[in-house]
């Protein structure tokens, strides 16, 4: 569930090619996402009583260009948060976080000059604090119907509790007339083990701080030059891994897997500024077993995005 890579929809991504040295360019980006899908592996298991989670995010980034081929982003995210789910007095309760979401600073540099070649690739490497709370609490309901403070479930948590490296690829080609192909990546390193906080009050099983991986590839057109006007359709994958890179807390309390999506976009752009608006379809999804989940032989379930919009406004300065 957690989503910490740039969520820009449309080609944001890609925009970085047209600041020119010692511009400027402001984007605020929001994300909805509804979940209430359970997944164990690829299948998904009907329920009457579904795990239902809202997220909506804003993320602010400001981005600076040194040169014409190297760039600095900072992107201050807002998250807020809803689970409803059954809890051990046999009742659905709702909880919610919200709060300033880790905040990142990547550094981005083209390989090749922007300004004299019909494709490129760009590198970006970054930091992620942990800025955003990993301990936003309210009510946790007991079997006996009493409700004691908790921190809520790490889905909806506005921050994951540790320092990260962010890793970041883009690539784009003119392919033909007006039509452009384009790869972004982005992989989130988190070297810390375990979050402090036990899956459940007075456990023994900690959360891990996973990985985060996303990646989107397809096809630009613009079919309205003269207006702006462009569409773009590719697909993309988003998820955590079963093992991170760094680290070694694989064996915490984790959902690892990850969903397939068809990726429609459409964007308006008028001289510096730029309206995206992106809604991914899901195709497939698989809950990967977890360390954990093979230690004990109980494949958990997870939750994925049956509803999920990206929009996106910039202005160029």
């Amino acid at each position: 569930m957690r989503f910490t890579t740039p969520s820009l929809g449309g080609q944001g991504e890609l925009q970085v090619a047209d600041l020119a040295a010692h511009q400027w360019r402001i984007a605020l980006g929001y994300r909805h996402l509804h979940a209430d899908q359970l997944f164990v592996g690829t299948q998904r298991l009907p329920t009457n009583q579904p795990l239902i989670i809202n997220l909506h995010s804003v993320d602010v980034t400001a981005s600076y260009a040194v040169s014409d081929r190297f760039s600095l982003s900072l992107t201050v995210p807002f998250v807020y948060g809803m689970q409803s789910r059954l809890y051990a007095d046999s009742a659905r309760h709702a909880v919610t976080a919200v709060g300033l979401g880790d905040v990142s600073l990547v550094g981005s540099g083209w390989l090749l000059d922007p300004h004299n070649h019909s494709g490129n690739i760009a590198l970006g490497l970054g930091v992620k604090a942990p800025s955003g709370t990993h301990t936003a609490s309210a009510d946790y309901f007991l079997a006996d119907s009493t409700a004691i403070q908790y921190p809520v479930d790490q889905s909806i948590e506005p921050g994951d509790g540790g320092w990260g490296i962010i890793l970041q690829l883009q690539a784009y080609r003119r392919a033909f007339h007006n039509g452009t192909a384009y790869l972004t990546g982005s992989y989130l390193i988190n070297p810390r083990r375990l979050s402090d906080v036990p899956k459940d009050p007075g456990g023994k099983v900690y959360w891990s701080v996973p990985d985060v991986y996303s990646a989107r590839l397809g096809l630009a057109y613009a079919v309205w030059p003269e207006r702006g006007v462009s569409v773009s359709l590719g697909g993309r994958i988003d998820g955590q891994p079963v093992r991170d890179l760094i680290g070694g807390g694989d064996p915490g309390f984790r959902r690892p897997g990850y969903s397939i999506s068809l990726d429609p976009s459409v964007a308006l752009t008028t001289g510096p500024s730029q309206l995206a608006l992106s809604v991914p379809i899901r195709l497939s999804a698989n809950r990967e077993a977890s360390v954990l989940d093979l230690q004990t032989g109980k494949h958990g379930g997870g939750d994925f995005a049956s509803t999920l919009i990206f929009v996106s406004y910039s202005r160029r300065f």
